[in-house]
């Protein structure tokens, strides 16, 4: 089998990752996708185009269905995955850097 994983897909090049997602997600689900990405400091990036199906359970967490996407250029793997979503609690703090308060 393939070595794309989801747990294993860090790829060089971000602008590179972006546009083989973006040409995979394209050509799969026409205009109905988005891209998720997290460009590491080490010059990795880690990246998934996905599409929801919708709210498959909508209790206390609700939960999505997704399609997930994942390509090093020569590979490619879907999956099918229920998600849910990352809540913020509070926020302990916010500042804004560019501002010099005395």
């Amino acid at each position: 089998m393939s070595n794309v994983h989801a747990d294993d897909s860090v790829l060089d090049g971000h602008q590179e990752t972006l546009e083989r997602l973006e040409s995979a997600a394209r050509e799969r689900w026409g205009d109905e996708w988005s891209i998720r990405a997290t460009h590491f400091s080490d010059g990795t990036t880690q990246a998934h185009a996905f599409r929801s199906l919708g709210v498959v359970d909508d209790r206390e967490e609700k939960t999505l269905e997704e399609e997930r996407l994942y390509t090093d250029g020569d590979e490619t793997v879907i999956q099918r995955v229920h998600v849910q979503r990352e809540k913020l609690v509070d926020v302990l703090e916010e500042a804004n850097p560019d501002e010099h308060g005395d």
